[in-house]
């Protein structure tokens, strides 16, 4: 049990605590201040009226491009056969073994691929 001091310290420090806590600022967010992104209102209207943001480029879906040699780098990424980037130190023959190796794995990769025609 406490003594008669310890209450009285007890009660003064709960009422002083109690005194403190009507004086904080909960409600931040209804303070009048003004924000940091204030003053753009011209330049959100006008990104908000723009009808196609986009470039016309951006449409363009018929890029030129080899599609055996994309299947066969999609088969060897699938089949976990993909050629491994050779150091500068190490021999052409290195590499032109991984090459080989990797090739041999895939059905009908020993055909030369020729290259797309352009787009008009």
């Amino acid at each position: 049990m406490l003594s008669l001091s310890g209450t009285r310290a007890l009660a003064v420090t709960v009422a002083i605590g109690t005194a403190l806590a009507g004086c904080s600022e909960i409600y931040f967010d209804r303070r009048d201040s003004i924000a940091l992104s204030s003053g753009d209102a011209i330049t959100s209207n006008k990104v908000t009226q723009i009808i196609d943001p986009w470039p016309r480029s951006s449409t363009n879906n018929r890029i030129a491009a080899n599609g055996r040699l994309m299947q066969a780098a999609q088969d060897r990424y699938n089949n976990s056969k993909v050629i491994r980037p050779v150091l500068p130190t190490q021999t052409s023959k290195d590499y032109q073994s991984a090459q080989q190796q990797a090739a041999g794995a895939l059905p009908g990769a020993g055909q030369s691929a020729t290259a797309a025609a352009p787009v008009r």
